[in-house]
């Protein structure tokens, strides 16, 4: 897939996927205005129980001690107004002499507008005694476990404060805690009226808030927002995994199309060249001579060699990767293993004129590990030092006793790797980019190799390398091989 369709591919999904957040996002905050509605309903509907309850309790009050629900508004003469309250709770006037003056007024008017008009008219003589305070009507005590009552039936159970406030917003009555949300309880907080027939007395509003209704809210909705949350999460986590998956066998595919050109051109070299010694060979006239007879069969050889070894890496590759590899454990001694490596790939550095130099410390140097492979990996260190060195390459191998084990140092001159390509190194196909891919042979297996069967002995390899100054390959290799094959 091109870069092109991808990140367009990116951009589709990235749009939907912030679309379904959205959705969501407005989903769970309707859901939270509605839950603050119906919260609302439901505080208002407990105050209004309790201000009913408190009105019965005072009507019973009265009752019993036979009152009979009148107040005197006394003048300050010899005459006196009584106003009675109808069955109904509405107030009756039972002074003739004053019953039209009080006809005369707005029937819509409140009684205490009409008193003041009464007064105005009585020229200040009459003087209306129908204050109460409403502390003397309301046990507190009562009051808190009844608005508890109301709340917790209807599965209430936020903390809140409450008071009693007059028509003036100044708090009659507080409850413990109220004075830290005094200001918000005064404005902000949940009201039912008090006493609602009084049809003569100043209202007063009984007010409670709740300082944590957001948190309490929230924390019933908790079920929706964790599920929501979670789904959310997975959706996220399930498109970046699919991005980078697509990335992934993006760089593989490429790494594979790379691979293929260079196993191309590294199979057609030798190919090229022992089709072109077989041809030489037919002519009669090289038949004649021994020489050259002998100097093209040597070619043939060393090219179906190299053919050989190409071949032999891409099975090794293979046998890593269906986990078919089996060691044939013996004991080795890797000084002996190291020099007849470096007496087979000593002519190459007679060749580009470099020089390879030992300096085997360990003085135990005995290992159970498998001869091949054990080999390979110190044949595959050394040739990457020699591709990877720009001019003459220089190379320093050397051995050290570890407490369990022998470490191998494979130290060379070449062009160095950067510590991004550190990382990546040791994958199966990579190659450091070199500038061109074809500079330098190989199918980026070696090193994948090498990791395998250092790995699959026990042991481990690292790298430390800067640009242009040269790398140190360094594997670990344990006395005993403790794993199983």
């Amino acid at each position: 897939m091109k870069q092109k369709y991808i990140q367009i591919l990116i951009a589709f999904s990235t749009i939907a996927i912030t679309g379904l957040i959205a959705i969501q996002v407005y989903w769970v905050n309707n859901t939270f205005i509605l839950r603050e509605q119906d919260f609302a309903s439901t505080v208002s509907k407990a105050l209004q129980q309790v201000s009913n309850q408190l009105e019965k309790i005072e009507l019973q009050k009265q009752a019993l001690a036979g009152n009979d629900r009148s107040v005197s508004i006394r003048s300050k003469g010899d005459s006196t107004l009584i106003v009675d309250y109808g069955k109904q709770g509405q107030a009756l006037l039972r002074d003739e002499s004053l019953q039209r003056e009080f006809d005369s007024i707005n029937p819509n008017a409140d009684i205490l507008t009409k008193s003041g008009i009464l007064d105005d008219i009585m020229g200040g003589f009459i003087e209306l005694d129908i204050y109460r305070s409403v502390l003397d009507r309301v046990d507190t005590t009562l009051l808190d476990s009844m608005l508890q009552a109301a709340l917790l039936d209807r599965g209430v159970r936020a903390a809140y404060v409450y008071g009693i406030f007059n028509r003036l917003q100044q708090p009659e009555y507080k409850s413990t805690g109220a004075d830290a949300h005094l200001q918000n309880l005064a404005v902000n907080g949940y009201r039912a009226q008090l006493f609602t027939n009084d049809a003569i007395a100043e209202p007063n509003y009984l007010k409670v808030f709740f300082p944590n209704e957001s948190r309490y809210l929230i924390g019933s909705m908790w079920m929706m927002l964790a599920t929501s949350g979670i789904l959310m999460l997975v959706i996220m986590v399930l498109f970046s995994f699919s991005i980078g998956t697509i990335y992934k066998q993006k760089k593989l595919s490429d790494i594979k199309n790379d691979f293929i050109n260079n196993m191309t051109h590294e199979l057609k070299t030798p190919i090229a060249t022992i089709s072109l010694a077989c041809e030489a060979l037919h002519d009669p006239d090289m038949q004649k001579s021994a020489t050259g007879m002998k100097s093209y069969l040597s070619m043939i050889n060393e090219e179906n060699k190299r053919l050989g070894v190409l071949v032999e890496n891409v099975l090794r590759t293979s046998i890593f990767e269906n986990g078919d590899m089996k060691l044939r454990l013996q004991q080795l001694h890797l000084h002996s293993i190291i020099e007849q490596v470096i007496q087979n790939i000593d002519i190459q550095f007679k060749k580009r004129k470099g020089q390879l130099i030992t300096n085997l410390m360990a003085r135990e140097a005995f290992i159970e590990g498998d001869n091949l492979h054990i080999t390979n990996v110190i044949y595959n260190l050394i040739d990457n030092a020699v591709k990877y060195a720009e001019g003459p390459p220089e190379v320093l191998v050397t051995t050290r006793n570890e407490p369990d084990g022998i470490s191998i140092s494979f130290q060379d001159n070449g062009i160095g790797i950067s510590k991004e390509n550190q990382k990546k190194i040791f994958d199966k196909l990579y190659r450091v980019p070199t500038g061109n891919i074809h500079n330098v042979k190989g199918f980026g297996l070696g090193l994948s190799y090498v990791k395998g069967v250092v790995e699959k002995h026990g042991g481990h390899v690292s790298v430390q390398s800067e640009l242009k100054k040269g790398s140190t390959f360094t594997i670990y290799l344990p006395y005993k091989n403790e794993e199983k094959n």
